[in-house]
């Protein structure tokens, strides 16, 4: 006879809440359609905590059980600083406290580790995001028995990584599933200038971050433009309240919104209401493109960057040197913007795959696969 606790899923966040829209979703779902299934999703923080229980409101599956870690496992984190830091010693504890479970399930690789802490049941990655880079953390994919992703375009990346094609499922973009209900979002100034949506990455040696306050000094010059500057939330994780006083000062009102750590980061009310794209590597590009508008990319580092498969987003749109042409660049991406719209629909269609029904798909075909395993 399998008990409760053997057939339970555990779904682990241990990343930031970045990642909840990508993987939450389905196991809400799981827990709505399937009762007879114990589903238990672990966070890291209470931010991650608040942000599943809201979709557990949102898609009506009181059942879906929500925890942090053990007050030790907490200690550790703190002790090891950065949240990046303390995401093996979250997974110590995730891995006893889940030692009956049926299945893990993360939507980030450094969940590969349980392998070392001696899982050897199912582990299962959905991948969070859809951008071109590929980062070394890429080699974790094969420690995972099953890995879902958006669509194409993440298949053919990680088979020339070397993971088999068997292990790999294309179930669409969950996050523009979800959202794509509940979102609705106003105005975010007011007055009718264009918003130029500023989304640099967390990675320094690919980011245009070093040069974020030149950017934002050009958009305080001039009256065209109102400006967002909203980077990849990771890109001051760690900065004090001193640093973070420091940046926040430097939004106008009424024209230029600083924003490093609000929940806006996260549910696309940025990416839904900008008129244009000013970044460098982060997949929100793809998000901002699901509805084709002019972009513009900040090449910080001086890459030859258009052989180069992990710009390949940098095709969609206009490419400035530094923080002294970026406003010129803009202006010529909104101009000749309707060229380019072809290309950024058939880009969106290979990175997300059909989106509209992903989140019942990512169920379907998680327990499809378990069934197997």
């Amino acid at each position: 006879m399998v008990t409760q606790a053997a057939n339970e899923l555990v779904f682990v966040f241990i990343g930031g809440e970045h990642q909840v829209l990508h993987l939450a979703p389905v196991a809400a779902e799981i827990s709505r359609h399937y009762p007879q299934i114990p589903v238990h999703c672990i966070c890291a923080d209470e931010s991650t905590t608040a942000a599943i229980k809201e979709v557990r409101r949102l898609l009506d599956a009181p059942g879906l059980k929500i925890t942090r870690p053990t007050r030790l496992s907490r200690l550790a984190t703190r002790l090891a600083g950065a949240r990046s830091a303390a995401k093996v010693p979250l997974l110590a504890s995730i891995r006893c406290r889940a030692r009956k479970a049926r299945a893990i399930i993360a939507p980030e690789r450094t969940s590969a580790h349980l392998r070392w802490f001696g899982w050897r049941r199912p582990l299962i990655h959905f991948r969070h995001g859809a951008g071109d880079r590929t980062p070394a953390s890429e080699s974790r994919l094969k420690a995972f028995d099953a890995i879902f992703v958006p669509g194409a375009k993440d298949i053919e990346r990680a088979v020339r990584q070397g993971v088999e094609r068997e292990r790999l499922t294309a179930v669409g973009y969950i996050k523009l599933d979800y959202l794509r209900h509940l979102t609705a979002h106003g105005s975010l100034f007011d007055n009718d200038r264009k918003v130029v949506f500023y989304n640099p990455h967390f990675d320094a040696s690919i980011s245009s971050i070093a040069l974020a306050r030149d950017v934002i000094a050009r958009f305080r010059e001039q009256d065209r433009y109102n400006l967002v500057f909203a980077p990849h939330v990771r890109a001051f994780e760690n900065l004090g309240a001193a640093g973070r006083e420091a940046w926040n000062a430097l939004a106008i009102p009424g024209r230029i919104i600083i924003d490093i750590d609000s929940p806006r980061l996260f549910d696309m009310t940025y990416v839904n209401t900008a008129d244009v794209y000013l970044g460098d590597m982060s997949s929100q590009l793809y998000e901002f493109l699901s509805r084709p508008r002019p972009a513009v990319f900040l090449n910080a580092h001086a890459v030859h960057w258009a052989a180069d498969p992990r710009y390949a987003g940098w095709h969609l749109g206009g490419v400035a040197t530094g923080a002294d042409d970026v406003l010129a660049t803009i202006d010529q991406a909104i101009a000749s913007h309707d060229a380019l719209i072809p290309r950024q629909a058939e880009a969106v269609a290979f990175a997300f795959g059909n989106y509209e029904g992903s989140t019942g798909r990512g169920a379907a075909a998680l327990l499809a696969v378990l069934d197997r395993l």
